[in-house]
């Protein structure tokens, strides 16, 4: 066990040492702001204030983590041994800058608090993050940083436990906005899609559509048999997240009264992890999401535990609040939805830090890398490489790998090499 001093133990430092130690290295960790008992622990230590105590592992402290409130903060960002780092620290600090107070201003997403730009729909935009703007986006820094400060520990105290390696968890998510191109939609819609084809010159989609609805052709969307087949024979365990809301303006999916759909979403329920694709409106009224997670939960009879926002998460500092208050305690939106990168600087799950009150809930936040909307902005061949090499860079055996696919990824394509194989390819890449 490490045992920590500070002259002063907060929320925020019990939170972020707790990450890093126990949840990120999987070290133990304890604290105590009593100057003797410090002094006469004979196990591993390490001080973090103003100055060193003694000869012990000492990291210089900043303010961040013993302020309350959420305030501007000045952010200077310099390279140190080929990554980026902040609030930079001079000797005798074992490391020169803040580690601890830098990966909580990362993680409990600080610069989601303060006033800023959104897009139309509300949403916190990637270009304006310190990750963005620093190019460190596709770098799970935080867990980066906590692998150096593991190394220096361990030359510090050679007794400090190893912890071996295995390979990282990969977690499939597919969400389900449409679960059908052309069937079970309303006669509005159909003749809605037809119009567009027909405007944009697309006539390849207007004969699929009716070779479709007159039963000549499957449904391109309708592909669960087939994602159950390969996630089985590889031994993949995917989570699925279903849209089931009333259709809005921005949500619009298939009725929740549409017998076919619902059957659909009750035979994937009993043979996998089924939960909640939440609409807009609910990340706006907890009450549409009461309403959502209760209709979803009579039809799978399961209890709704976790969720995912169908258009991302649009900002930190208003819509897990909506979750707690449903007593929701399992979050797979933390990422964004047309970028590839790590949003809170790390590939380990962590707790919703609640910054307007000062203290961790019990939200278990689980990073998304990519989305199937940001994956498209690249070649099919480079979106999966990358993917890839996103993976391999992972530097602990904690981070967790999560990537949402729609279900009209296995979508077939005439040409070789697209999409749907891409994808089969990189599911058999993380064959269990």
């Amino acid at each position: 066990m490490i045992l920590v001093y500070s002259h002063k133990i907060t929320p925020r430092l019990t939170y972020i040492f707790r990450q890093i130690f126990i949840r990120i290295l999987e070290l133990p960790v304890n604290f105590t702001s009593t100057i003797e008992k410090f002094v006469s622990h004979s196990g591993p230590k390490l001080s973090y204030t103003c100055q060193p105590l003694g000869k012990e592992f000492f990291i210089g402290s900043s303010d961040l983590l013993f302020q309350q409130g959420i305030q501007e903060v000045p952010i200077e960002v310099f390279n140190w041994s080929d990554i980026p780092a902040f609030f930079k620290l001079g000797k005798p600090s074992q490391l020169p800058y803040d580690i601890f107070a830098s990966s909580f201003y990362l993680m409990s997403r600080y610069e989601e608090f303060l006033p800023q730009v959104k897009n139309e729909l509300g949403a916190f935009l990637a270009y304006q993050s310190l990750a963005s703007k620093n190019n460190f986006l596709e770098m799970p820094l935080i867990d980066l940083w906590a692998v150096r400060l593991k190394d220096k520990l361990h030359e510090f105290f050679p007794e400090l436990p190893h912890v071996s390696w295995k390979k990282p968890k990969f977690q499939p998510i597919i969400s389900v906005v449409n679960p059908y191109k052309y069937q079970k939609k309303s006669l509005l819609l159909k003749l809605t899609h037809t119009l567009n084809a027909l405007w944009h010159l697309d006539f390849f989609s207007v004969i699929e559509q009716y070779l479709v609805l007159l039963g000549l052709k499957k449904d391109p969307h309708n592909n669960f048999e087939a994602l159950e087949a390969l996630f089985k024979q590889f031994g993949n365990q995917p989570l699925y997240f279903f849209l089931f809301s009333k259709n809005t303006f921005y949500d619009r999916g298939v009725s929740t009264y549409n017998f076919s759909f619902r059957k659909l979403v009750k035979n994937t329920a009993d043979l996998n992890h089924v939960s909640l694709l939440a609409s807009y409106a609910s990340q706006q009224d907890s009450k549409y999401l009461n309403y959502e997670c209760d209709q979803l939960k009579r039809l799978i009879i399961k209890k709704i535990d976790s969720v995912r926002f169908n258009y991302g998460l649009l900002s930190t500092s208003s819509c897990y609040y909506n979750l707690l208050e449903q007593e929701i305690f399992e979050d797979y939106s933390m990422g964004y939805k047309d970028e590839v990168g790590y949003r809170a600087s790390t590939a380990v799950p962590f707790y919703f830090y609640d910054l307007n009150n000062d203290l961790q809930t019990s939200l278990k936040i689980h990073p998304v890398v990519a989305d199937e909307v940001g994956l498209r902005m690249f070649t099919n061949k480079k979106a999966f490489k990358k993917l890839e090499k996103l993976y391999e860079n992972l530097p602990t055996r904690s981070a967790f790998h999560a990537i949402s696919f729609s279900n009209a990824i296995l979508n077939a394509e005439e040409t070789k090499n697209s999409w749907a194989d891409q994808f089969i390819n990189y599911i058999q890449y993380h064959a269990r």
